[in-house]
């Protein structure tokens, strides 16, 4: 594959992220919570805004090959559960005694935060949120979407823990675009 033939694939990649981030998570994205998401620190050397970005575009992703294999995935689930799956770190410190509080109470948050960013949110977005951290909390996900996040998560995680200082995960069209439609709905 070419070089410039690779960067025409990202770039189609990077506008179709963008566009199921605005068709599907306009109002997580639209949210004050999602912009203070931001400002605070997750694994290291990203923020919690940054790391739910790098997880979005991973999923989406993975997603788009397996739909390429005839795999049928609900991309409004994923891209929802993705945006939402750790909103309920946001404020760590003051809500959970430690780190392995944490872990095990905020995918809780997230579907309760969720519930209140998206009114319409279904079951199976609600499980892909609160068991995202699966092995390490119990909950086993219940549907190939929720295993696509959970992996989404600790690929992401793992990339953002050993890039040191964080290098921009997301292809920087991507967090562009992204930023834009945060800012002035500039996407879709």
């Amino acid at each position: 594959m070419t070089a410039y033939f690779k960067k025409q694939m990202d770039k189609e990649s990077n506008r179709r992220i963008a566009a199921d981030i605005s068709a599907y998570g306009k109002e997580v994205i639209d949210s004050e919570l999602f912009r203070k998401a931001f400002a605070q620190k997750h694994h290291t050397n990203t923020t919690v805004g940054e790391h739910t970005l790098n997880v979005t575009a991973a999923a989406l992703r993975m997603c788009y090959a397996l739909e390429k294999t005839g795999l049928r995935l609900d991309r409004r689930a994923v891209t929802i559960g993705a945006l939402c799956h750790d909103l309920g770190i946001i404020g760590r410190y003051e809500k959970f005694e430690n780190n392995r509080v944490c872990c095990r109470l905020h995918p809780i948050d997230s579907v309760r935060i969720s519930r209140k960013l998206v009114p319409e949110i279904d079951h199976k977005t609600e499980e892909i949120i609160r068991c995202h951290m699966w092995p390490l909390n119990g909950w086993m996900p219940t549907s190939a979407e929720g295993y696509l996040i959970t992996v989404a998560d600790k690929y992401s995680s793992i990339r953002e823990l050993l890039y040191r200082p964080a290098l921009p995960l997301l292809r920087h069209e991507t967090a562009g675009m992204i930023l834009g439609a945060l800012v002035c709905g500039a996407v879709g």
